[in-house]
């Protein structure tokens, strides 16, 4: 199994940097409510935030690591762990956005929060995954039949 992870500092910039800041956001807006100001916005980043908390959280947006192989792939991040088997996913997509240095992942599963993963290049062996999978990556395709 193939371990890719971002070192210390990667991690804390790309993983760990955009969560404490939602963090904060979400603290601004409380503080926001309670004394009274600005009530529309202070509820705007309260919802906000805490919508994107709750999915880069739970829904690990940024995985800290990945391990894959011919059998599954591990996403992990924070205390959560997302694992599929590849014979279980309806498609794998890739998208690469060269000019952000990201890619991002989607995993065909019925679940709601798992599925959708972002990978900066900044992760140790960036090039041997994108090709390990591109190789795994499938659409399905769906053919639809006339009724006569």
């Amino acid at each position: 199994m193939k371990h890719y992870q971002y070192t210390t500092s990667k991690f804390v910039t790309t993983v760990l940097l955009p969560l404490i800041i939602m963090k904060g956001l979400l603290i601004w807006g409380i503080l926001l409510l309670l004394s009274g100001e600005q009530t529309p916005f202070a509820q705007l980043l309260i919802y906000g935030s805490a919508i994107l908390l709750f999915f880069s959280i739970i829904g690990i947006h940024t995985p800290g690591w990945i391990k894959l192989d011919d059998e599954k792939i591990i996403l992990h991040a924070f205390f959560v762990t997302h694992e599929f088997y590849w014979k279980e996913l309806s498609f794998v997509q890739l998208r690469v956005y060269q000019q952000t240095g990201k890619l991002y992942i989607r995993l065909g599963t019925n679940k709601f929060i798992k599925g959708r993963y972002w990978i900066t290049s900044d992760i140790k062996g960036y090039d041997n995954l994108f090709e390990e999978l591109k190789t795994k990556s499938f659409v399905e395709k769906k053919i639809s039949s006339v009724k006569r």
